[in-house]
Order: C-alpha cells, then sequence, then structure tokens
C-alpha cells in the first residue's frame, strides 16, 4: 500500500466513522477552547509550557489525563479506548494516585482536600470518617483506573521510556515490511525494512505523557541539553510518526527570562513579556521545533498590581485565574486563549464565562 492510499484510507474512515456517530478524537469538556482544539488526536506531540508554580502538571493530568478516562467511563462502548503511560520524573506512583483522589473527590462531591490533606499531616486538619468513607468508595473506581492508566516512576532516561514504550507497541501489534534495494559496496542486494505498524487492536488510542522533560537523566556523555534534543527529536517523533502515538510532554518556561522581562519591563506590556512562549521553554528550546502543538498557561495574579486582565477582575478570582494559550500550533489554528478558573488543591480546571457574559458575576460572588 502506498503511502496515499494509506491516507486516502484514514480519510474515507474518518468520514465514515463520524457520520455513523463515531469518534475520531477524544474531546474536552471546554467548549470555548474545542472551537479551536477539537480534543486529542492521534499521532501528536504536545508540548505543556508555564512558569515554575502556575500548574502545568495540573493542567497536563486535566487535559490528558482526566479528560481522555472520564471520556472512556461516559462512552464505555465507543471506538476509542484511552490507554494512558505516565513517566512521572517528579512524584511517585502513589504521590499521581493522591492526586487523582483530590480531583475525583472535588469533581464528584465538591469536596477541596489535597494530598497533603488526605495524608492528615497537618496539626490542626485529620480526616474525618465522614470523607474516609467517601474515599473508600473508590477502591472500585481505582481498580478500573489503574487498568488504563500505568504509572511509571522508575524510567527517567529517554531510551528507557522509548524501549518501555517500544516494547509495549510490539506487544500489542505488529510491522509490515517492505522490500528495498540496498547498496553493500556496489552491490544491489534487496532487504526488508519496516514499513508501516499494524496494532492489534485499532481502538486502543495510546497516551503517553512525561512530566516533567528537564527531570531526564542524561544520556551517557551527553548534557541535558543534548539528551532532551534526542528524547524530542528521535525518541518522541518515532514513537508520534512510526506507531501513532500521542506523547504529551511538560517543559517548564525558563526562569532566568522570566525575572529579567519581569524586572526591567516597564508599563502595561510587561504581561506580555512575563507570559509562557515557544522561545521562552527551559534548558533547551528546540524542542518547540518538534512539536505538533504546543499549549502555555499563565497566572497574571502571580505579579503585584495586576487588577485586570483582558477583563477579567483579578481581585476576586486572585490565584483561581489561569489563562490557556494556545502558543504554537501546526496542523491548525493558533494564537487563541480561554480563561480558566482553576482549584489547585484538586487540579481543577473549568472554563471561565467570557468577560462580558453575567454568568461571570456569579463566579465573582462566590469568591467574595
Amino acid at each position: 500500500m502506498s503511502i496515499f492510499e494509506r491516507v486516502k484510507s484514514n480519510i474515507v474512515s474518518n468520514k465514515t466513522i463520524r457520520e455513523s456517530g463515531g469518534f475520531t478524537c477524544i474531546p474536552w469538556e471546554l467548549p470555548r477552547l474545542s472551537n479551536v482544539l477539537p480534543g486529542i488526536q492521534r499521532a501528536k506531540y504536545i508540548i505543556v509550557t508555564a512558569n515554575s508554580k502556575v500548574g502545568k502538571t495540573q493542567l497536563a493530568d486535566f487535559l490528558f489525563l482526566h479528560q481522555p478516562y472520564e471520556f472512556y467511563l461516559a462512552n464505555p462502548k465507543a471506538n476509542i479506548k484511552p490507554r494512558i503511560f505516565y513517566f512521572s520524573l517528579e512524584m511517585s506512583k502513589e504521590s499521581k494516585i493522591m492526586s487523582v483522589l483530590s480531583y475525583k473527590l472535588f469533581k464528584d462531591h465538591q469536596i477541596v482536600a489535597s494530598p497533603e490533606e488526605l495524608l492528615s499531616v497537618f496539626k490542626n486538619k485529620i480526616v474525618n470518617d465522614k470523607l474516609l468513607e467517601k474515599i473508600l468508595e473508590y477502591e472500585t473506581f481505582f481498580k478500573d483506573f489503574e487498568d488504563k492508566v500505568t504509572f511509571i516512576d522508575s524510567i527517567r532516561n529517554p531510551f528507557g521510556i522509548f524501549k518501555y514504550m517500544e516494547e509495549y507497541a510490539l506487544s500489542n501489534g505488529h510491522w509490515v515490511f517492505k522490500e528495498m534495494d540496498w547498496d553493500n559496496n556496489g552491490r544491489i542486494e534487496k532487504k526488508k525494512v519496516r514499513d508501516y505498524y499494524v496494532p492489534n487492536n485499532p481502538e486502543e488510542f495510546p497516551i503517553i505523557i512525561i512530566d516533567h522533560v528537564s527531570l531526564l537523566s542524561p544520556e551517557k556523555d551527553q548534557s541535558l541539553h543534548q539528551t532532551m534534543s534526542k528524547f524530542s527529536s528521535d525518541y518522541v517523533l518515532y514513537l508520534r510518526d512510526k506507531y501513532k502515538y500521542t506523547i504529551v510532554a511538560v517543559q517548564q518556561q525558563a526562569a532566568d527570562q522570566e525575572k529579567q522581562q519581569y524586572t526591567f519591563g516597564k508599563g502595561d506590556s510587561v504581561i506580555d513579556k512575563v507570559k509562557p512562549t515557544p522561545d521562552g521553554l527551559g534548558d533547551n528550546k528546540l524542542t518547540g521545533r518538534d512539536c505538533n502543538l504546543m499549549i502555555g498557561l499563565f497566572a497574571p495574579y502571580r505579579y503585584n498590581g495586576v487588577k485586570d486582565y483582558n477583563g477579567y477582575d483579578i481581585t476576586i478570582l486572585k490565584d483561581n485565574f489561569r489563562e490557556l494559550s494556545i502558543l504554537l500550533n501546526r496542523d491548525g489554528r493558533g494564537n487563541s486563549s480561554v480563561g480558566l478558573y482553576f482549584n489547585g488543591a484538586s487540579n481543577f480546571f473549568e472554563e471561565l464565562p467570557k468577560p462580558n457574559e453575567p454568568e461571570l458575576l456569579k463566579i465573582y460572588s462566590k469568591l467574595k
């Protein structure tokens, strides 16, 4: 089968799937964002970036962990079955499960309980019996969750991540080979090479999350910059292009750049100077050349004196406001943003009404 024939087949197949009520991507519960980004698509390399302690890990979890799993729960018979691999370089597997539990308690019961509060580490805060009863109710949920989501906290080097995922791919699919002419010192020989990969279950939708790439362990004789380049340009692109996996890399903005730009900037434009940008990626800006999509997160409350941001009253929203921006989109529209409500303790995001919509006043009244 030629490359064009495979492309044509995908177009026709997706058309048929949509016309029959099926899904061609995993949608998000973010209506305005979904007008620009349809959701999670196959074979994409996505970077989520923000300055330190803004919530980039929480956003990556919300968009690429919680949303696809909730899609699966709401659509168990759908033609898309998310399968998530989460390489946590910053937190243990147990800590990630704790953060998922915090999210579920807020989403299902409006209970705000951070992972620290769940562990009863504060002097005057101990998990009460009522909350413990709610927690125990999630045993069945997490049994199924851990079948669909694998947290890996023991592999930190790029090749190790690639090897783990390729072994999974080869155990759950096969390569179709083709013959090519091979020049062996002037003698032309026939050689079989990989052509394209066929998964055993075409409905499975693998998503790989790496949090965060600046914590990758450098390979032998390589700097962190070189390690990140090899990981991005070689391993990530191979997993995306050959196995059609979707890869989400969390990457911090450069701290020095943020500090200098804010310190030396003057006037209203100072906010624009500290917002995340593709050029502001920390430790290695070259990763931005490889990705299909770059999503930025910004918290204007972190900067003294900001009272209004694009029509949102920051004096009321405070640190609950975040701006999600599409910093780069090679396959569609970019330069778009939406305002989000953010509950940091519970890793929860929700689209805010537009500044001119009366529903926003109701949210203000709750926060005052």
